[in-house]
């Protein structure tokens, strides 16, 4: 009997974790299709490129290192406007009490 509800937690534990790397990828895939989309309709053009010519334009030495430093400052902004607004609610909830 032991035996028997081991095996079958042992299953839905398996089961669970493919529900979760199943639903992590479906996450995945709708990330990259909205970015993809984005750039698609950004540049146009770009409809046309083989999967190597793609990587060759995004892997560009100088469009990469423009664009990880607007990636870096756009995730700089977002903590400092997240920190305001921290900070906002507190001195809010302060004059509450």
């Amino acid at each position: 009997m032991a035996k028997e509800e081991i095996k079958q937690l042992q299953n839905k534990r398996k089961k669970l974790i493919s529900q979760q790397k199943e639903e992590a990828r479906k996450k995945r895939d709708r990330r990259l299709y909205k970015k993809g989309g984005v750039f698609e309709s950004i540049f146009t053009e770009s409809k046309e490129l083989t999967k190597d010519e793609f990587y060759q334009l995004i892997s560009f030495t100088n469009i990469k290192e423009v664009i990880n430093q607007k990636i870096l400052e756009i995730i700089e902004n977002r903590k400092e406007r997240k920190n305001k607004n921290t900070e906002t609610q507190e001195e809010e909830t302060d004059i509450e009490e």
